[in-house]
């Protein structure tokens, strides 16, 4: 091969979906060289062989095929960066960049199914990782995205991608991922099987890996020095390492103007705060701190709880169980049918229950505003861990009340503070590209 291919191949060495694939064409050599993510490269090489076959050389081959034709090497790197095919004849006599078969990444416009966008482009990863890597490429043609992919199981061999921005990531957080993805023997057939291999987190309900379907999302990450993880027949993008910040920004906010994103932003703090700490905070001041309230907001909250037979603390952990079951249900039971199922059923059952005087109408509102404040933050797997971070704080107040809130707050904070995921902190905000942490 000559100088171009082997600069070609220097400039993308970290670009495993590069192929230089060579072919006969009469008697002169030439090569094939593209992003197999970007380039149909079967149907672009029998395009070529059928126009081949009605040039008389190969010069006249690629005058036919292109008006691009010994263009020089920052204009080749340039097309195969934008999803162009580049051909090249053995001793680089001859080169043309060739508008190919592209890969289909265009899919029907329909919304994503578990993320929301605002004013943002709908489109969604799908099952082929593939198409997903291109996604990524199309939307951001740079020679410094890196794309190394691996075959990792024991019994099923499964395809997974790695992307980066080259400059950007910190290399030591790139050299510690890569070995911990080259080192797996298991199969990999969760998300969880996944998250094991960059350190086992014992009864922790917070991933290693944030889950997204938006390319945009996915683009932002990588310029923000992190990592994306794709894996084959799964439509989602990981990003690594997961940080507390994720569940209360997404690129779409940067579509509003500075106050609407900071106010958004800060309503998901809120909403964040607000699930861990309202259930145990109506227990506390009801059963243990009476005494804060004035006299007044005394009365009126004794008065709601008048003829109830169960404590605040048991009416309490009722009342969360029941709408966690009926949440749980709404994901589990048909699209069709789930939504007004649950909603019907837990309006009648929340009405049953406080005339049946098993729960107070204070409660009733308290949950209420639990559940919506839990929904706020972004991303489902967020939601579900926060609404599973109440529960102790919830018994500590039983005990201990304001004290205790408290207390199971600080402890919440301190534990998600010892989290890291290679070494970089959860509660880290931003990873600078020298690799420190701020």
């Amino acid at each position: 091969m000559r100088d171009i291919v082997k600069e070609i191949e220097s400039k993308f060495s970290n670009h495993d979906d590069l192929f230089i694939e060579e072919e006969l064409v009469g008697k002169t050599t030439i090569y094939f060289i593209g992003f197999n993510t970007l380039v149909d490269l079967t149907k672009s090489k029998l395009y070529v062989q059928q126009m081949a076959a009605s040039s008389s050389s190969v010069k006249a081959l690629f005058i036919n095929l292109s008006d691009q034709v010994g263009v020089d090497i920052e204009q080749i790197l340039k097309a195969i960066l934008e999803g162009k095919l580049v051909i090249v004849s053995k001793g680089d006599a001859e080169n043309a960049i060739v508008d190919p078969i592209a890969q289909n990444l265009n899919r029907s416009i329909e919304e994503p199914k578990n993320e929301s966008p605002i004013q943002a482009s709908i489109n969604a990863f799908g099952d082929d990782i593939t198409i997903n890597v291109g996604l990524i490429r199309k939307r951001l043609s740079t020679e410094r995205l890196c794309h190394c992919s691996y075959q990792v199981g024991e019994l099923d061999k499964r395809r997974l991608s790695m992307l980066y921005i080259k400059g950007r990531a910190p290399n030591i957080l790139i050299e510690k991922a890569n070995q911990q993805l080259k080192q797996i023997k298991s199969d990999i057939e969760t998300i969880d099987d996944l998250n094991k291999q960059f350190g086992q987190r014992i009864l922790s309900p917070v991933s290693h890996l944030s889950p997204t379907e938006l390319p945009i999302q996915a683009i932002h990450s990588l310029k923000k020095n992190r990592i994306v993880l794709f894996m084959d027949n799964y439509p989602f993008a990981l990003v690594f390492p997961n940080l507390i910040w994720d569940m209360f920004s997404t690129e779409n906010d940067r579509n509003f103007p500075f106050v609407l994103t900071f106010m958004l932003r800060l309503f998901r703090v809120i909403g964040a705060v607000a699930t861990v700490v309202l259930p145990a905070l109506y227990v506390a001041l009801v059963s243990v701190n009476p005494g804060i309230f004035r006299t007044d907001l005394a009365l009126f909250v004794a008065k709601s709880r008048e003829g109830i037979p169960l404590s605040a603390f048991l009416e309490t952990i009722l009342m969360v169980v029941i709408v966690d079951l009926i949440l749980e249900a709404i994901n589990r039971l048909p699209k069709s049918v789930g939504p007004s199922i649950t909603m019907v059923g837990g309006i009648i059952l929340g009405q049953a229950m406080v005339e049946a005087k098993l729960v107070s109408n204070l409660l009733v509102i308290v949950i209420t505003a639990v559940v919506i404040a839990s929904s706020a933050v972004v991303g489902i797997q967020n939601s579900l861990y926060i609404r599973l971070l109440k529960y102790p704080i919830l018994v500590l107040a039983s005990f201990f009340g304001i004290l205790g809130v408290w207390t199971g707050f600080i402890l919440t904070v301190i534990y998600l503070a010892s989290l890291t995921s290679d070494d970089i902190p959860y509660l880290t905000f931003n990873i600078k590209q020298e690799g420190d942490t701020k």
